[in-house]
């Protein structure tokens, strides 16, 4: 068996999965998680712990095709910096040169957010909710990103940037960022952004602001109008198709799905918002789907095509989703 090997490396888990190709689509055959370990001594050593997991769970009959590897940061030439949450904030880290020594397979290594879009471009041709060639991929995580694949090719960006809209400065009184600036949109409108401002989940956060409480009420507001500001940024700077929301955060709270629809309805006076018609791009991943390593996995190689292809839903296999 042919098969493609997808590695999400995350703040929290690192998530390998396997993916067969098939005609028409493709589907995950088996899955390991680790934990994910700061700095380049640990991050290697979750890749390997992780892939050899993965190699010993499919059996001696399997081959890897390719091995993609996802990784927060900014990413060139196979090397990541400034992944911060990994502790990669300083010298490069060649992360193809040290996953080529686990495989004589291709290796290809992307910003995760990126694979994670690729992946959800698989999802939406799969789930018959989109067509999988127009899409954002909004990550609300610990931060604030997005993935685009427009005309069905992963944007990447000049500089590998595309999509960091995170750290557009909304409000120039705000708080300071860690990223050095005040008021960045990251800062209202992801996990990290809430645990600052709010010890509990989002779902407690619903709850308490439905019960009148001021402090999450403010919470609430400014979270939802975050959300809001970010897809419309999407929409309006791509005209994508679709903008998929990802991240434990938004995937699964109800409660704020429908507060953050409910915004993007709200047209006021504006035909313009009217047309854009931006609630209705809005898709929901579902929290069991691997969109990082299997985007990962199926990275185009040189030479491939790169539009996404149609894929029969699958259940994933062993592990626990990468963070």
């Amino acid at each position: 068996m042919s098969l493609r090997v997808g590695v999400d490396i995350g703040g929290t888990w690192v998530d390998a999965a396997a993916v067969e190709v098939v005609a028409g689509g493709h589907r995950v055959v088996a899955r390991q998680s680790v934990r994910s370990i700061r700095g380049p001594a640990g991050v290697l050593g979750g890749l390997r712990t992780a892939y050899g997991l993965l190699l010993e769970e499919l059996g001696t009959g399997a081959r890897v095709a390719a091995l993609g590897i996802g990784v927060p940061g900014i990413v060139s030439g196979g090397r990541v910096t400034h992944a911060v949450n990994l502790g990669l904030d300083g010298r490069p880290l060649d992360l193809a040169a040290e996953a080529a020594a686990l495989t004589s397979a291709p290796v290809l290594v992307e910003n995760d957010v990126k694979a994670a879009a690729w992946g959800a471009a698989h999802w939406l041709r799969s789930s018959g909710d989109g067509h999988g060639q127009d899409l954002a991929l909004l990550n609300v995580g610990t931060g604030l990103a997005a993935g685009l694949v427009l005309d069905g090719v992963l944007r990447r960006g000049d500089r590998g940037l595309a999509g960091e809209i995170g750290h557009l400065v909304t409000d120039r009184s705000g708080p300071p960022c860690p990223c050095g600036k005040q008021g960045c949109l990251e800062l209202y409108a992801s996990g990290g952004g809430l645990a600052r401002r709010w010890a509990g989940s989002a779902a407690e956060l619903m709850a308490a602001a439905a019960a009148g409480d001021p402090t999450a009420t403010g919470v609430r507001d400014d979270l939802v109008a975050g959300l809001a500001q970010a897809v419309r940024i999407l929409v309006q700077t791509t005209d994508v198709a679709d903008v998929v929301l990802a991240g434990g955060v938004v995937t699964s709270t109800p409660a704020l799905q429908e507060a953050l629809l409910a915004a993007l309805r709200d047209h006021g006076d504006s035909g313009f918002e009217q047309t854009l018609a931006v609630d209705e791009r809005v898709r929901w991943l579902p929290e069991d789907y691997p969109a990082g390593s299997v985007g990962a996995a199926l990275l185009p190689q040189p030479q491939e095509p790169v539009t996404p292809t149609t894929s029969p839903r699958t259940g994933v296999g062993t592990g626990r989703p990468g963070g």
